[in-house]
Formats: structure tokens, sequence, C-alpha cells
């Protein structure tokens, strides 16, 4: 049988089974994404960070900033703050899943604290 006559077959809600079941076999996914939403209007963003790892207050205050998009400069001064609450272990997290995010708001603001998270981070 091809996969398009099993399509025939096989009631929606099967379907979707199966789909979410290879999705899971293949990519390793299943549980960690099955935690509720902060809210209906959490930013994709947000949403990204908190399946990469980072903690979900940090990915969603980080999301929030970054509404208006990632070309307005003037968010960067806006995401600064959720970046530099990050604890040491979402920060080094962060800077790999998301450097260029980092580099953005250093280049925009040139923030000294940044710097030294950076330092702190990048020479120990």
């Amino acid at each position: 049988m091809t996969r398009l006559e099993a399509c025939k077959l096989d009631s929606w809600e099967e379907r979707k089974r199966k789909v979410l079941s290879k999705l899971h076999f293949d990519f390793e996914i299943g549980e960690e994404f099955d935690r509720p939403l902060q809210k209906d209007d959490t930013p994709y963003m947000a949403h990204s960070l908190m399946d990469k790892g980072l903690a979900d207050t940090r990915a969603c205050a980080i999301g929030e900033a970054l509404q208006g998009g990632l070309n307005n400069w003037a968010l960067y001064k806006e995401v600064l703050s959720p970046i530099l609450n990050c604890d040491i272990r979402n920060f080094r997290l962060l800077l790999d899943i998301e450097p260029r995010l980092i580099y953005n708001c250093l280049r925009s603001t040139g923030d000294r604290a940044l710097v030294e998270r950076l330092e702190g981070v990048l020479y120990d």
C-alpha cells in the first residue's frame, strides 16, 4: 500500500497521530513541547528560545522586547535588560543559540554591562 492509499483510508486524527509519532521519533521532540504556553500572545521568538532550552521567564521577556522586529535598532535597547537579567547559565545558552542577537545588541548599544558579561563568558 502506498502512502497516498494509506492517507485515503486513515482518518485525520489517525494521520495526525502518525505524523506526531514520526516527529517525536525522527526529531526527538515530545514532552518538552507539551508545557503550557505562557499566554496566548507569546511571541514566536520566545517559543523558539524556550524550545532551545532558555528559561521561560527570560525567553518571554526577550520575545516581548523584540515584538517590533529585529530590523528596528531601537528595540535592541529594550531587549538589553532581559538579556542582562539572565543568570550565567542562561546567558551562555543564549549566546550559543542566538549569538547574532547579542552581537547586534552590543553593536547598537555599546552597553558596558554587556561587554563585561561577554568578557566573563568569552575569556574565562
